[in-house]
């Protein structure tokens, strides 16, 4: 199994008491938790987070588990209707009211089914009484006064229809197959939550209703709200709209319906979607629950255990010369009902009969040894050092959390029947487990799980069938195997990321920016640094160093060089160290630096804790001058791309870029050809050429730090990275396609049609207001393709637009739209499309909606300045561009100077006069 098959158990809420501690764990005290007499129950968190959001989430305890077999898909087109109509707001009223709020349907509108629960998930900004009482009175409609009428009804057919289609590529994905499977026999079956095109074709009104009426019910439906809010008031308004709300049923009493259990069979799946063969040894675990003191005790446990089987199977992958690509083990539950949960050890590996077979002897033996000798003490105390880092690191995030954060773990709890303890007591938990756990009581809970695996693959199709009964045979021989000791070299000691540090650099001129609370500092190896510290990061610094330059600058020839390189780099290791141990060495240090290259430029983006700074500027260093290659990683990248690229040829994407990019060596699908000629000296020499030297480089600091201490680690660190040649950017002039270009393959690999449509315009000199502006664009085309391709015609469930904007170092942007429909309405689709698009260059956007985009654009630009780290990548965007400092920061500015007549005048620049390449793919 890997992480894509797993709904992953994302952070097991942990308490530590005492492992014999069967006391209740109390509700965190911060929620307000209240019910009315009709039974409906609400939940109430006031907080003063960054996001000025407020999160309303109304939670059905209902989903596709309760449906009869005649209403197979009810559930989920009883979510769509919510949108279509209710009695306060008929029709699409309620999307009109959010979008002249100036937020956006999809993000903040939306809902999900699930197989127990209907959600329907609200935001909001703080401060608009007007807009929370139309909120929960809207909510208070869902509830019980949705409009079924059978016109409405008809037309969402075609949208869930749409949305099947669009899902089809999950439906026929390897990992939905193996939930499937797990569930087989059950009604925890994923094509269940969102019925077939039939069991909605045949969906009736009286049917939906009959759905409706039974499960919408005071007592099985409650609403939680997380914000700024004041509780009196918004308990006042929760009484005043759900009163009514009584339910003239009683409500139907829940079947007990059979949870899948554990399956030991073995799986396995051939499919064109894989694209790199996996191998993995999945073990049950104890049912999860989370009520008491022991239970949390026991959950943390599990989460430990799979953290030192993780670094155990990873470094020793890493001491055999790493025969596979990944070892690696997650915990996960195989569907999202119920609360079962496993362990699954595995491997990623090439598709040749020698690596699967060895991947399962691999995973068995580390199996038996870890049974037979539990982890090592090194292993323990390495592995509980790092557990301690990431306890002080989660405090720091949980003060940055959002509103959307804290809602969704409270979602989480209740649907899972876990109990939602307070932050300061989860604390204390925490650290009362890494003051109690024991490694006799790791090793025995190991060796009393790993048994009894359940293998299962995931191999590429046409790869061939494995005789699975003799597969088993050899695991089961395997455990029972007496099996070596375990190496002694599985923990080392981390080494220095810098061995020597040259000479400290210099600041030669500093400026201030006093209204954005800025300073701007240069340095004499030509590096730019750009400060700002805000104490609201609350114990966080985000950085982004980056330059121009990036593939174009390079000779075509390292294009594949250069697409290889960082997951080359970012798996061999920094300085003396293997991939493992640095990776371990950062975690330690509560640092994440993520290196990338794009056509135009190559960079870090960094996230570090506030005292660890000095870390993270020394990563910087290091990275730049101490990466190096491993042969053996390499051979694996290598061999991903070519097997990768096999796997997806023919490509939706290839083919219209072949139009697209015909003579352009920097756009399109590397050739095989191209990777088979990859070399480490190709690749070396990319790193040189883009991180070997620092001249041009522009740094962005903002968060939680004191500043002249930031000033003397970027001297010492950033400044003492060598000068060498500047980068900058390098405009190669590409031809671009002036015409249009229509065509259709039959190479689609699922039962529908995809529609793309793909613009390509020559692009002016990058600027703050064309950039604003493309995203208007993208925001009125996706507008114009939602409201005639979806709300009038029904063929599509969401189709997607966007349009880029000029970027330095490039003579050319795109546009592109998406739409996945019914194979027999392709043409009709593309139709719709073409005359969407006619009526747009005809008459341009209406003053009033473009008025409600730049709206919706101007909070989205507030909303993202109010977190330091989506700041910081902005505030870089403009330092690397040339842009005045702080023009992001000043939205409305650049938006008032947006009008009517420009934005029609780009329409036709970036759609009707730009080269299109329309493709139409059929099965």
């Amino acid at each position: 199994m890997h992480l894509g098959l797993l709904l992953i158990v994302m952070v097991v809420s942990s308490n530590a008491r005492a492992d014999s501690n069967h006391s209740l764990l109390p509700q965190d005290p911060a929620w307000i938790t209240g019910k009315l007499i009709t039974g409906f129950t609400y939940h109430i968190l006031p907080v003063d987070e960054q996001s000025d959001r407020i999160q309303l989430y109304l939670r059905i305890k209902a989903g596709s588990v309760q449906e009869t077999e005649q209403q197979q898909g009810y559930a989920h087109l009883l979510e769509h209707m919510a949108f279509n109509g209710t009695k306060n707001f008929p029709k699409n009223k309620i999307i009109r009211l959010f979008e002249q709020a100036g937020l956006v349907f999809g993000r903040d509108l939306n809902a999900f089914t699930s197989f127990d629960n209907t959600v329907y998930q609200l935001s909001i900004p703080e401060g608009n009484e007007l807009l929370l009482k139309q909120v929960l009175q809207y909510l208070a409609d869902i509830s019980y006064q949705i409009n079924l009428n059978q016109a409405e009804i008809t037309k969402e057919k075609g949208v869930v229809q749409g949305e099947i289609y669009a899902r089809a590529n999950l439906l026929d994905n390897p990992y939905i197959a193996y939930m499937d499977n797990f569930g087989e026999g059950t009604k925890y079956q994923y094509q269940k939550i969102v019925g077939t095109v039939n069991s909605i074709e045949k969906a009736t009104q009286t049917g939906l209703k009959a759905y409706y009426n039974s499960w919408y019910h005071p007592e099985n439906v409650e609403l939680l709200i997380v914000g700024n809010v004041k509780e009196n008031t918004t308990v006042q308004l929760i009484n005043e709209y759900f009163l009514a709300f009584k339910g003239d049923h009683q409500l139907q009493l829940k079947q007990p319906h059979r949870i899948p259990n554990f399956k030991q069979t073995p799986f396995t799946v051939a499919s064109p979607q894989i694209k790199v063969e996996t191998s993995s040894l999945v073990f049950n675990l104890p049912d999860y629950k989370y009520k008491t003191y022991h239970d949390d005790y026991k959950n943390r446990l599990i989460v430990f255990v799979n953290q030192l089987l993780n670094y155990r199977l990873t470094r020793t992958n890493e001491l055999k010369k790493m025969p596979y690509n990944h070892a690696f083990s997650y915990i996960g539950t195989p569907n999202d009902g119920g609360n079962k949960w496993v362990y699954s050890l595995g491997v990623n590996h090439d598709n040749s009969f020698k690596n699967r077979s060895g991947a399962i002897k691999f995973l068995a033996s580390e199996a038996a040894r870890l049974q037979q000798y539990g982890f090592t003490n090194e292993e323990f105390k390495q592995q509980k050092a790092l557990l301690a880092s990431q306890t002080k690191n989660a405090n720091i995030d949980y003060r940055n959390k959002k509103s959307v954060d804290i809602i969704n773990e409270a979602l989480n709890s209740l649907m899972h029947n876990k109990t939602n303890i307070s932050p300061s007591l989860n604390n204390i938990l925490a650290n009362e487990f890494l003051a109690k756990i024991r490694l006799d009581e790791i090793n025995k809970f190991t060796s009393e799980t790993l048994v009894k695996p359940q293998f299962s693959a995931f191999y590429t199709q046409g790869s061939g069938t494995q005789d699975t009964a003799k597969i088993i045979a050899g695991i089961q021989q395997t455990l029972l195997t007496k099996q070596s000791l375990p190496n002694d070299n599985l923990v080392i000691a981390s080494k220095a990321l810098i061995a020597n540090l040259p000479a400290v650099g210099k600041i030669v001129k500093s400026s201030e920016h006093p209204q954005y609370y800025m300073q701007e500092l240069h340095l004499d190896n030509g590096v730019a640094a750009l400060l700002q510290p805000d104490s609201s990061a609350n114990g966080k610094v985000y950085l982004e160093f980056s330059a121009p330059g990036g593939i174009t600058a390079l000779d075509p020839k390292s294009r594949a060089a250069a697409v290889a390189l960082t997951d080359i780099y970012l798996n061999s290791g920094l300085a003396e160290m293997t991939g493992q141990q640095t990776a371990q060495l950062f975690q330690l240090n509560n640092t994440q630096l993520t290196p990338y290259i794009s056509n135009t430029t190559q960079g870090f983006t960094i996230e570090t804790a506030a005292d660890k700074l000095e870390f993270a500027m020394s990563s910087i260093y290091a990275a730049m001058l101490n990466g190096k290659i491993d042969d053996t990683v390499f051979k694996h990248v290598k061999q991903s791309m070519i097997q990768w690229t096999r796997n997806n040829d023919p490509n939706f994407q290839s083919i219209t870029k072949g139009d697209l990019f015909s003579h352009n060596p920097y756009e399109g699908k590397l050739s095989l050809k191209q990777l088979y000629d990859l070399d480490k000296d190709n690749v070396e020499a990319v790193y040189k050429q883009l991180f070997g030297h620092a001249n041009g480089y522009k740094l962005t600091l903002i968060g939680d730090f004191e500043p002249l201490q930031a000033k003397a680690l970027i001297a010492k660190y950033i400044g003492s990275l060598p000068k060498g040649k500047k980068h900058q950017y390098t405009i190669k002039k590409q031809p671009v396609l002036n015409k249009k270009v229509s065509l259709k393959r039959a190479i689609n690999k699922l039962d529908r049609a995809d529609l793309v449509f793909d613009f390509i315009f020559e692009a002016t000199e990058p600027n703050i207001k064309d950039i604003y502006a493309s995203d208007l664009i993208s925001r009125v085309l996706q507008r114009k393709m939602v409201n005639n391709v979806r709300e009038e015609l029904s063929l599509t469930y969401s189709p997607n637009a966007w349009c880029g904007s000029a970027t330095p170092g490039s003579n050319y942007a795109r546009c592109q739209i998406n739409v996945v429909t019914d194979k027999k309405d392709a043409d009709k689709g593309v139709e719709a499309v073409e005359l969407a698009l006619k009526d747009l260059y005809q008459t341009g956007v209406s003053q009033s909606e473009l008025d409600e985009h730049k709206k919706a654009l101007v909070l989205a630009m507030l909303d993202n300045d109010k977190f330091p780290q989506q700041r910081a990548r902005f505030v870089h965007r403009d330092f690397i561009n040339g842009f005045p400092i702080g023009s992001v920061l000043e939205p409305q500015a650049v938006v008032d100077e947006i009008d009517k007549a420009y934005i029609d005048l780009l329409i036709n620049r970036y759609l009707k006069d730009a080269g299109q390449v329309t493709l139409t793919v059929l099965p």
